[in-house]
């Protein structure tokens, strides 16, 4: 099978890169009301309308738990913006490139989300949303400080941008506590699978920038793309090291992950998420025939949420075990090991 891969992706994920904007004639988060988030939704909706992307508006508070949990798991929402659901919406574009969530901690989150490394190419995407709403020139901004946000530490360029990483060889040697000390120093953090709080599950893990304030949108992409490449490098050597000098138990410890998945009848969504990162490793490293981009998919689309919404119910935990185990198996069928 050959397949496409976008830059970087046997280690890169996604790129994201989110931007925090705010009206200055609208209150800010701790005094929104129904009226005020009605006409932020409004605004966002009405500026949007004519762009390219056939952009869809989703009002969490019309949506189910399930549907709204899918919506996390695809990146295209944070769990915050759920804190928020009365006053809370989405605008998402038909490819999901590109997502502003509406009312979440500040007015607007845009972002631009791609696979692989593409940070340049995925800030264009949120700038290019950004200019098209604020070209009123309505956005709370100070000559000195930049954008305004509700927390002081998003104030500035407002951006956030992260890539997601898949570091197994990394998980394995022990090193990550060590990235965290380095990456640190250049003004970056890691985090798990869904942003600040959550877990690595999977070995994934979020490099992002800290700092907002101060620096340049090109000075942080820039560092970011440096910091991924170096760490995506890393990763790399480790995996060869160990190909190298114990391929046989590598290889038996993926291969077994394979097995299991190809055989299982409960799955749970811890399981899933270790035996996601074996499978990933060996289609990355070219042992199996697998495409990246539909297994990262598969990914998301057998967490809890996702499999609530392709079942068209509700199940118990052990239900969704279940249904995660049958839909897995038939993924395996389709893979050739090489």
């Amino acid at each position: 099978m050959t397949e496409y891969r976008a830059p970087e992706q046997d280690v890169v994920i996604s790129s994201r890169v989110r931007l925090a904007r705010n009206y200055r004639d609208i209150p800010f988060a701790p005094q929104m009301n129904q009226d005020w988030s009605g006409e932020t939704i409004r605004r966002v909706n009405e500026s949007m309308k004519d762009q390219q992307g056939d952009y869809r508006l989703v009002r969490i508070a019309e949506l189910n738990k399930s549907e709204r949990n899918q919506l996390v798991e695809h990146h295209l929402i944070s769990y915050d913006l759920l804190k928020f659901e009365q006053f809370s919406a989405a605008l998402i574009s038909s490819g999901e490139t590109v997502s502003i969530m509406i009312n979440e901690e500040d007015h607007l989150r845009i972002q631009g989300l791609l696979p692989g490394m593409q940070l340049e190419r995925a800030a264009d995407l949120a700038f290019k949303a950004d200019d098209v709403l604020g070209a009123d020139g309505n956005y709370a901004f100070d000559t000195q400080w930049g954008y305004l946000t509700s927390c002081p530490t998003n104030t500035g360029t407002g951006m956030r941008a992260s890539t997601m990483l898949h570091l197994p060889a990394l998980s394995a040697a022990g090193q990550v506590s060590a990235v965290l000390q380095t990456v640190s120093k250049l003004g970056l953090t890691v985090r798990g699978l869904y942003g600040e709080g959550s877990d690595a599950k999977g070995n994934l893990y979020q490099l992002s920038n800290q700092v907002t304030l101060g620096r340049t949108e090109e000075d942080m992409v820039k560092t970011l793309i440096a910091a991924t490449a170096q760490l995506a490098d890393h990763e790399r050597s480790l995996r060869e090291t160990v190909r190298e000098d114990d391929s046989m138990s590598m290889l038996d410890k993926l291969m077994r992950s394979v097995g299991i998945m190809g055989h299982a009848r409960l799955m749970s969504s811890a399981e899933f998420m270790q035996r996601y990162s074996d499978l990933r490793l060996l289609a990355a490293m070219d042992i199996v025939d697998a495409s990246l981009s539909e297994m990262d998919q598969l990914m998301m689309d057998l967490q809890h949420g996702s499999l609530n919404v392709r079942a068209g119910e509700k199940m118990s935990g052990q239900e969704r075990d279940v249904y995660r185990a049958e839909l897995l198996r038939d993924y395996i069928r389709g893979i050739a090991t090489k």
